[in-house]
């Protein structure tokens, strides 16, 4: 096994593990407070054709990795569906399309169902990112998965580098500076509303 194939290896599993950080925190904390909920939705959307893509191309580490971050954007949205800031019917509503739009571009050809999971992909933390500017509290938003996430895409493109593959390349630097934005304004809202009380406390 060679430095290259390593390094696949590695981006697929930091794929696999950069979200569940954001999951233990929505049930951890009982709060969904900043999460967009557009944003789970084109997280799990782009997951789910990137799914079916590796699915058509009988690629089993890109289908696992992507399954896995499906699982996980589905458990997000249970809880946002729950505390009453994503309709079922959005959700659902969602899925059902992603599976018949998928579907039919993989019967097209797997290069369609690529091209759809790229689009998806690259634009997947706008959403979020958007949000996070405008969110009166980030409390349920997880800094550790934004941190993995800016680990992940610089993986993934150092990866498509060194394979010559500009796709992988570009793909993941669009995503690199939205996790990073949405990574330290989440850092410093939570730190800030931290502080907060021991000022209060301090000036009584």
């Amino acid at each position: 096994m060679d430095g290259i194939e390593l390094l696949g290896w590695w981006c697929t599993a930091l794929s696999v593990a950069f979200v569940w950080p954001q999951v233990a925190r929505v049930y951890r904390q009982h709060t969904v407070d900043g999460i967009a909920p557009k944003g789970t939705l084109h997280g799990a959307t782009a997951s789910a054709l990137w799914m079916l893509y590796g699915l058509a191309t009988g690629d089993a580490a890109i289908s696992a990795a992507n399954a896995a971050v499906v699982v996980a954007m589905t458990l997000i949205a249970v809880q946002q569906v729950r505390h009453g800031v994503l309709p079922l019917r959005t959700a659902v509503g969602t899925a059902l399309v992603v599976a018949a739009v998928g579907g039919m571009a993989v019967a097209i050809s797997p290069t369609v169902v690529g091209w759809l999971a790229i689009a998806a992909g690259a634009t997947s933390v706008l959403p979020q990112t958007v949000h996070v500017l405008r969110a009166p509290t980030l409390h349920g938003v997880s800094v550790p998965t934004y941190l993995l996430l800016c680990l992940t895409t610089l993986s993934w493109a150092t990866y498509g580098v060194l394979i010559g593959d500009p796709l992988v390349v570009v793909t993941n630097l669009l995503v690199l500076p939205c996790a990073a934005l949405v990574m330290t304004r989440t850092w410093a809202a939570q730190r800030r509303a931290s502080l907060t009380p021991l000022e209060d406390t301090a000036f009584a």
